[in-house]
């Protein structure tokens, strides 16, 4: 655990001035024809709340965004892209979250962390070739029973895409959760700390030591 914060420390104190990313990469950069909805830069979410700032990037670690774009690619055959809903999170925002929705469940306790803060968890969906919208079992962020994996109602099609994409992620090693059909984490997530880069480009931001193994919202 002490060396891979070691790693990720050392990765961020070289990269390159006025990045902000540290030992995070843009995933716009690494996975080909990804879509970007990231919900809590708006509104539109369970929260009712705009917690990211304008400009807010799919910050992801390597492994990460190496794994998804393999899964990318391997879903344009067959006509679909991806469309990213949240991606990493700054530990500072879980906090915030925390402080307007205290649930666990809904959302993780910021004490220990998030796979989000690890940037070693996405939540996504996904899009036509064009980015038109595919049907799944329910809309992000809806938190019943319909959302599970493998819940067997709803429509047959919303059943099928989102088998296509638990099976494009998952051959790449991606975990899903069993409650939400949109969240997947690198098998090996808790071993990387939790971090604090900000979202925006051109901030500069640092690790922040947290090693929870919690992979809630």
């Amino acid at each position: 655990m002490r060396a891979a914060w070691l790693a990720l420390a050392l990765a961020a104190a070289a990269a390159p001035a006025g990045t902000g990313t540290g030992p995070l990469v843009d995933a716009t950069g690494e996975v080909p024809g990804l879509l970007l909805d990231l919900r809590y830069a708006t509104p539109d979410n369970f929260l009712h709340q705009k917690v990211y700032p304008d400009g807010a990037r799919c910050l992801l670690l390597p492994d990460t965004a190496a794994r998804l774009a393999r899964a990318a690619r391997a879903l344009e055959p067959k006509g679909y892209r991806l469309r990213a809903y949240d991606c990493f999170r700054p530990r500072s925002v879980q906090f915030q979250m925390w402080k307007i929705f205290p649930k666990p469940g809904y959302v993780a306790d910021p004490n220990k962390g998030s796979n989000h803060n690890r940037g070693a968890a996405v939540d996504l969906t996904l899009a036509e070739r064009d980015g038109g919208w595919v049907e799944m079992p329910t809309q992000f962020d809806a938190f019943t029973p319909a959302a599970h994996q493998g819940y067997p109602g709803g429509t047959v099609v919303s059943r099928v895409h989102r088998e296509i994409l638990r099976e494009a992620m998952t051959a790449q090693g991606f975990v899903p959760n069993r409650m939400e059909w949109w969240h997947f984490d690198l098998p090996d997530a808790g071993r990387y700390p939790v971090l604090d880069v900000p979202l925006a480009a051109g901030a500069v931001g640092a690790p922040d030591a947290g090693f929870s193994a919690d992979a809630g919202r």
